[in-house]
Order: structure tokens, then sequence, then C-alpha cells
């Protein structure tokens, strides 16, 4: 995570590296991610963008999203590296929309001391829009390979209007931060990547704070 844009724009870069099994593909690959949100009226995406490639470095996929809240949509392009089939399609999204790319950067940004839950919606990687409720859950004392942590303990779950949808958040997600500003992300509990993935967990492994 890190800060970027230009004059008059604040923005957050978030890159997720990883290698191993990933839901969508029968073999082991790695996988690079890259996600732009804007901070200046609360964290926003603005354009995302996967690649991944087997073991030996062969393209196998590349995606990108593009967001315009303006015009209240969010524009996919996928390719298949491996075959050449490329495909576009357009979604509608409402204004509180969040992307589950560089999510755990963007929710540091939550109340935490608000008792209520927080409505908004979530656009997964299948890719699908989600209407999803964040609740804080109290606190939690974490242990994490980057140390020990007292955590806020935050809750996603579906809205009532998706309860039949048992693919994606059942069971529920759970992230932690800590209490200490600027709430850091230390761990993750949940589906890997979408509807049907395995359940995985995710923790800081090394914490430098920033000045």
């Amino acid at each position: 995570m890190e800060r970027a844009g230009g004059p008059g724009q604040r923005t957050v870069r978030f890159t997720e590296k990883g290698g191993g099994r990933y839901s969508g593909f029968d073999r082991e690959v790695r996988w690079n991610i890259e996600t732009t949100w804007t901070i200046d009226a609360g964290f926003r995406p603005t354009k995302s963008e996967r690649t991944v490639t087997d073991i030996a470095g062969k393209p196998l996929l590349r995606e990108r999203k593009s967001f315009n809240f303006a015009k209240g949509i969010v524009d996919i392009e996928r390719e298949d590296l491996a075959t050449g089939n490329q495909s576009r399609r357009s979604l509608s999204i409402p204004a509180d929309t969040l992307t589950v790319d560089g999510i755990a950067g963007a929710l540091r940004s939550l109340p935490f001391e608000r008792s209520r839950p927080v409505e908004l919606h979530l656009l997964s990687n299948e890719p699908r829009l989600y209407d999803v409720s964040l609740e804080i859950r109290g606190r939690e004392r974490v242990r994490t390979p980057a140390g020990q942590f007292e955590c806020y303990k935050v809750e996603l779950r579906p809205g009532l209007g998706i309860l039949n949808l048992f693919g994606f958040l059942v069971p529920k997600a759970y992230f932690w931060f800590t209490v200490d500003p600027p709430n850091y992300w230390v761990r993750y509990e949940g589906p890997e990547n979408g509807s049907g993935t395995p359940q995985v967990v995710m923790e800081l492994a090394t914490f430098e704070r920033s000045n």
C-alpha cells in the first residue's frame, strides 16, 4: 500500500503478489494485482489490473476494471492469454461500491467506534455485485507472524436481499484492524476469491509503522 497521485488528486495504490493454488486455475500459478483508489472523499476504487501466469512465467490471464462513478458503471476487460479470447462487459454500480482488490486497506477508514452496521456494495472477482453489511464485533488480541496487536474485529456479511446466495459470504468473512491509528490491517478469514472458493486465512507477516 503506497500513496500516489498527481496535483489536486490524492490516491493510494494497493499491490498484491502471490503464488500457489488460485481459484479458477487447475495448477499452481502466480498472480499480481494492482488497484488504485482515490482518498479525497473516502476510499473509492478507480482502476484495477490482475495478471496471472504459470509458475514458469507464461501469461495466462489479464483482467482490467475501470470505475466511472459519475456514470455509475464499471468496465471489465478480460483476456485469456493462453487462447487469445477477449471479453468486455459493463456493470451498473451504486455510489457506495467497493471492490475486493485492496479492500483490506480501504476498510481502514471504517468508523470503528460506531455501533450500527455500515451498508454498502461489494464487487467480487466473479465479477458480481453484492449487497453487504460491515459490523464491528468488538476487540480481540490477535497474534500474527508480525507480532501481537489489539484489534477491532469486523464482520462482513450478506445483506438481507441476497441471503439465498450461498457462495461468497457464507460462512461470513472477518477482518481485523489495529485499534491504534491508522488502523492497520492485521488478519483476514473468509472466502479466497468469490463464490465457491476455499476458505483462507491471511495474516500480517511484517510490520513497519509509517511516520
